[in-house]
């Protein structure tokens, strides 16, 4: 509630006085308490009529209370001026408040408004103090924003599903803001609203007007039916008084049994004694708005209850804890047991402070005497500390996993230190992982309810082996070998990576000896009796003017086949490539052979898939390509590598209508969800389109975008996920 309008950042007031004819020689002075631009006022008019101007900056649903006192004993009275008249005699109000005081006192009003409004106190000492004068005061008011409705009362309401404008004016910039019931009005920021509720609702508009952010409010009721008790509950035999009421105008009234077409009264009002639960219904005719029907459900006892003490409750030695009981019967009332430790036996909520483990049952019961029971174990604990693991061990850097515990006691804290200086916390919970370099001793500080401990525990870190690897990097060329020798205690474990596939080797010697086709790193990998690794990596750079220029090379399931792909940009002397298969990456057998172009400036793309492929149990699949030309001379590509083609297999295109005329559509099943990639190329091996979509699991359809502007002919449409693919040969009419 606002005194006035204290609240108001942007106020004014202005005085008109309008003296009034003379009532006698008594004084008869009204004064007013209010705020002229912040400052609290008192304003005496004498003997006469005054008029005062306001400008208000609103805020949604405030209230504004004025206090007036006179000179004389005198009857005073507030007033909503609905129509101000030439004189006071002739003036249109709505009376707020009247009251008859002596000299002095005050007669407070509180009013809200959301559009100008004119305020009026009269002070007739003729009626109450003797005195023949009859004082006037009148204030308006106007809103920076101001917020009103058409087609409503704020009495009656309106009809569900009327049309209601609400009409808003006064901001200064940026339009407005609607709200229903709190809820933002998406894409409303216009001066005018309409709306049709369905229920009562409370319309609120904001905006910036010349003196800020102001808001305002509205209600628009709507006329309804209403049935008390809404949900009544009765024991067997007992009666009770179903009455509905209509906020609109006037209505008449038919009750019924729902589903029966007997009317059982025809009064606001019946009287109902229902063997079992039985749901009453009252149809309305309304004098103002349409027909409305509402249900009320009259629950016949005994009542079925369920009770419920959530889970149970742990507390330290002398400590307490509230037990709170909930049922679904709203009359239910709770008796508790056994009574030890318990401040009092009855009630939803108890206080247990046992002073061993105890279990309690509360019993709900219902006004008819149906009962339900549960349980609920409050245990004493005591803290049991400890720190898992109790002797930790790690390599030198690398990180150990320290976790502190208090026996399962809530409310617990944790504090992580280094002993050496307990001055800096290094952890706050309950898991800690450090990385030390040589043997620490970290303490851990846990604080519960039930006491508090301090453990030290100290973490043993063991040397990491030492190994190197000669020459660190080394140039070749595919015809030569090069001998790599690490050093360090062993035992040796060498990978080698190529195109970002790493391929473990077989070797555990010191010394190895490559022939890597391709610009390749070797890392040897040397573990200790402790456990603890360190790898060494040398870096075999090849280099070689290729006769071939491969630009890309990619292997794909088909279904259940592997499907590789292709494309040289140029070729000199190349007779052709084997595609080569190995099962762990090292040792390579031919499965097929695809003639080259020979000689070529234009990109050549090439396909070949491995039928005779008969997959491990599980595992990967690598391939490579090994080009040869006139001369015999070999050169390999990067290594590709495949999972067993059960992650792909159930992986299916179709396209549809093939051939086509300016449209064709793609139907996927894909068994997992991902980017799936679309290109479309012509004979020459040309892309003309690309198209990614993210598919989902299962099947989905997508058109291909532009497909009506490609030339007539045919085209080969490669549809990928992962390592998953499948090619459609389109003809285009």
């Amino acid at each position: 509630m606002k005194k006035l309008f204290t609240l108001l950042g942007c106020l004014s007031f202005f005085l008109q006085l309008v003296p009034l004819a003379s009532y006698g020689q008594c004084a008869n002075q009204i004064t007013v308490n209010y705020y002229n631009n912040g400052v609290l006022t008192s304003q005496t008019i004498n003997n006469g009529q005054s008029g005062t101007g306001a400008s208000v900056c609103p805020t949604a649903g405030a209230q504004y209370t004025f206090n007036g006192s006179s000179t004389s004993n005198a009857v005073l009275t507030w007033a909503r001026v609905i129509t101000h008249g030439a004189t006071p005699g002739a003036d249109v109000v709505e009376i707020i408040n009247s009251a008859p005081l002596t000299a002095g006192n005050t007669l407070s009003t509180t009013v809200s408004f959301t559009t100008a409004t004119e305020y009026r106190l009269e002070s007739d000492a003729n009626a109450y103090g003797g005195c023949n004068k009859d004082g006037f005061v009148y204030f308006t008011f106007t809103p920076a924003l101001s917020l009103s409705s058409s087609g409503t009362s704020s009495t009656t309401g309106v009809c569900a599903g009327s049309s209601v404008t609400l009409t808003a004016s006064g901001a200064s910039s940026g339009g407005y803001t609607w709200k229903a019931n709190g809820v933002t009005v998406p894409g409303q920021n216009s001066a005018t609203l309409s709306v049709t509720p369905a229920v009562t609702t409370t319309y609120t508009v904001e905006a910036t007007t010349s003196c800020g952010q102001s808001s305002q409010q509205i209600t628009i009721p709507v006329k309804d039916v209403t049935i008390a008790p809404a949900a009544p509950a009765i024991c067997p035999s007992q009666s009770t008084t179903l009455t509905a009421s209509y906020s609109g105008t006037s209505a008449t009234y038919q009750w019924f049994i729902k589903g029966d077409a007997t009317v059982r009264s025809t009064g606001s009002s019946l009287t109902v004694t229902p063997a079992t639960t039985t749901t009453y219904q009252v149809v309305a005719t309304t004098a103002d708005c349409n027909t409305i029907t509402r249900d009320v459900t009259v629950t016949v006892g005994p009542q079925k209850i369920s009770v419920s003490t959530g889970p149970s409750a742990a507390i330290c030695p002398g400590g307490s804890v509230p037990l709170t009981a909930t049922s679904d019967n709203p009359g239910a009332t709770f008796t508790w047991s056994p009574n030890t430790g318990l401040n009092t036996t009855t009630g939803a909520t108890v206080t247990a402070s046992p002073t061993a483990n105890t279990t309690y049952t509360v019993t709900a019961t219902t006004p008819c005497g149906a009962t339900a029971t549960s349980q609920v174990t409050v245990s004493i604990v005591s803290p049991t500390f400890a720190v898992t693991p109790s002797t930790p061990s790690t390599c030198a850097g690398d990180a150990v996993t320290l976790t502190a515990s208090s026996g399962g006691i809530t409310n617990t804290t944790y504090k992580w230190y280094n002993t050496t200086n307990l001055g800096t916390l290094l952890s706050s919970s309950a898991t800690f992982s450090p990385a030390p370099v040589a043997n620490t001793t970290y303490r851990v500080i846990t604080a519960t309810p039930c006491g508090n401990n301090s453990q030290d525990v100290t973490v043993t870190v063991n040397a990491k082996p030492t190994v190197s690897v000669s020459p660190t990097s080394a140039t070749t060329d595919p015809t030569t070998s090069t001998t790599l020798t690490a050093s360090g205690s062993g035992p040796y474990a060498w990978t080698a990576t190529t195109g970002g596939n790493t391929i473990p080797l077989a070797a555990t010697t010191a010394s190895i000896t490559v022939s890597p086709k391709y610009t390749t790193t070797y890392a040897v990998t040397t573990t200790n009796a402790a456990g603890c690794s360190a790898t060494a990596q040398a870096l075999v750079t090849v280099s070689r003017p290729l006769p071939v220029t491969l630009v890309s090379f990619e292997a794909a399931w088909a279904g259940k086949t592997p499907v590789l792909t292709w494309a040289t940009a140029s070729e000199k002397n190349s007779a052709y490539f084997d595609i080569e298969r190995s099962f762990n990456g090292e040792g390579f057998e031919a499965v097929g052979r695809v003639t080259a172009a020979g000689n070529a400036n234009a990109r050549i793309n090439y396909q070949f898939a491995d039928q005779s492929l008969r997959l491990p149990a599980a595992g990967q699949v690598y391939y490579r390509l090994n080009q040869v030309d006139v001369t015999g001379e070999r050169t390999y590509s990067p290594v590709q590598t495949l999972t067993t083609a059960k992650e792909g297999a159930a992986f299916e295109a179709t396209a549809y209508p093939n051939p086509f005329d300016s449209k064709v559509a793609v139907q996927l099943f894909t068994p997992q969800a991902g980017d799936v990639a679309l290109t479309l190329h012509n004979l020459m091996g040309q892309t003309v389109l690309t198209h990614t979509l993210t598919a989902t699991p299962g099947t989905q359809e997508v058109v291909l975008p532009l497909a009506d502007r490609l030339p007539a002919g045919i085209y080969y449409l490669t549809v990928r996920q992962g390592n998953t693919q499948q090619v459609l040969r389109l003809s285009h009419r």
